[in-house]
């Protein structure tokens, strides 16, 4: 409409912390422990009642494994590891090998390690504007059930995601048009899987249901792979006019399950199930959103537009299994994640953003946090490219990731780790990657506030050194920490 509005008002300070972390998902949970092990008075606020972002609300959204590089095989170090230990002795099992117990986990431990490590937490809330004096962000103002509420700090961790905060304040971002895919997460309960196994999972689609699949388009033709077995109920579906596998959202993007139904509760992997538990009929799935250079993340009118389809389009498909696929008939849609998910979306531009030519290239830089181990798969036998391709890095490679890359441009006081933090492609958001983030990020918020720098004239080899000795980050053999003087 372009009409504006100018509003003034006088807002109470209802806490003066060191750092502000400012969303509790896998990035900003570390952070959170990080900085609070490390002496700083920290605070957390997250839009949800309880912390894990996509590994706690999201209920495991996306890959069920941590996919660690090679060189983790042994498991992770510092403060991710001792979290996923943690998680483990109450799974009992390979974490995220089960996403309705491990996502109550997760939650229940990263509270836990809050609250022993002197987290305070503020949920419920949603981030608003950055206290600003010129440029330097000196805290924020947040949402409340009380109305507009101030939060004063030293360092503040962007750490939302879509880089809600360093947006807000003025600083450069990227749009997230070059890559979103949203979705959530959704299960089947009742399911009798025996049966979904035996007439369904292993079957392979007929030369009439793969000529339909290619007549609808790209996003059916390229998940074949975890789609073929439905096609001929799809198409059957489609023809009789009750359902549709995919869906065109105003322009914004294609709705469809984009890794088919899940034969394991584990996910598309199919990895163990030692405690049986799919014996109690549970099969998931997840929604994704594909082709979608208009949907931009920072949109609050597009985002709502793709979850109302979303959870739209998870009944109809739920209605869908039961009438139509062998095993279904009584069953019934047990769950959808409260969290919209993106795998990528609106994010910082940052003093040194890895670039794809970097990760190819194993770029070192000075100021490494944490060695990157890229290992991917190989070109599958159909000879159609990996996403290892489409992101554009090779098998088994090596590179390091810069500090300053969790330092936007032009705003001092503000760091940004976790998805926020990265342009894609690369792709630079497994999950390990995530939690090296955020510790790094914790620990980098707390060097500051203690000797008195902003982030920006951080002693960067003083955080090595920390990360190196304490958290035990990999950044680089004998001989490389002895160039960068960590040893």
């Amino acid at each position: 409409m372009g009409e504006t509005i100018q509003i003034g008002k006088t807002v109470a300070v209802i806490a003066d912390v060191d750092v502000l972390v400012v969303g509790s998902g896998i990035a900003g949970s570390t952070a959170a422990v990080t900085a609070a092990r490390e002496g700083a008075r920290t605070l957390v606020v997250d839009r949800f009642g309880y912390p894990g972002g996509n590994m706690g609300p999201g209920m495991i959204a996306g890959a069920p494994n941590l996919e660690l590089p090679d060189s983790m095989a042994a498991g992770m170090p510092g403060i991710p590891g001792e979290f996923i230990r943690r998680c483990e002795s109450y799974t009992n099992a390979p974490l995220l090998n089960h996403y309705f117990r491990d996502a109550q986990v997760v939650s229940y431990v990263w509270l836990k390690m809050m609250e022993e490590s002197g987290v305070r937490q503020m949920f419920n809330v949603y981030a608003a504007d950055p206290i600003l004096e010129g440029h330097v962000v000196k805290g924020l103002l947040v949402e409340t059930k009380s109305g507009t509420q101030a939060i004063r700090a030293r360092v503040v961790i962007d750490a939302t995601g879509d880089a809600d905060v360093v947006a807000r304040a003025g600083a450069p971002v990227d749009d997230g048009h070059q890559y979103f895919s949203g979705g959530m997460y959704f299960a089947m309960a009742n399911v009798d899987i025996e049966t979904y196994d035996t007439h369904v999972a292993i079957e392979e689609p007929s030369p009439e249901d793969l000529r339909w699949a290619e007549s609808l388009g790209e996003p059916i033709v390229s998940r074949l792979e975890y789609l073929g077995p439905l096609l001929p109920y799809y198409r059957a579906a489609w023809e009789a006019g009750d359902y549709k596998c995919m869906i065109e959202v105003d322009g914004l993007g294609t709705v469809f399950c984009d890794h088919g139904v899940f034969r394991s509760v584990s996910g598309v992997q199919y990895v163990a199930d030692p405690l049986r538990i799919g014996r109690y009929g549970i099969l998931g799935a997840m929604v994704g959103v594909c082709g979608t250079e208009k949907a931009l993340s920072g949109d609050p009118a597009a985002m709502t537009m793709l979850e109302v389809a979303c959870r739209t389009y998870v009944f109809d498909t739920a209605q869908f299994l039961i009438r139509r696929v062998p095993g279904f008939q009584r069953a019934y849609l047990h769950v959808i994640a409260p969290y919209f998910h993106a795998r990528g979306g609106r994010s910082a531009v940052t003093e040194c953003p890895v670039s794809a030519d970097d990760v190819n290239g194993g770029r070192r830089f000075d100021d490494v946090v944490f060695v990157a181990d890229q290992h991917t798969l190989p070109r599958r036998p159909d000879g159609r490219v990996t996403a290892a391709e489409v992101y554009g890095y090779k098998p088994t490679q090596t590179y390091d990731f810069p500090y300053r890359q969790f330092l936007p441009i032009g705003i001092e006081g503000l760091l940004v780790a976790g998805r926020a933090a990265i342009i894609q492609p690369p792709k630079m958001r497994t999950r390990w990657m995530v939690f090296l983030m955020g510790q790094a990020a914790g620990a980098a918020a707390a060097l500051a506030v203690r000797t008195g720098e902003t982030p920006r004239d951080l002693d960067v080899t003083g955080l090595q050194r920390l990360l190196h000795r304490k958290y035990q980050s990999p950044l680089g053999d004998e001989q490389r920490l002895q160039e960068l003087k960590i040893v």
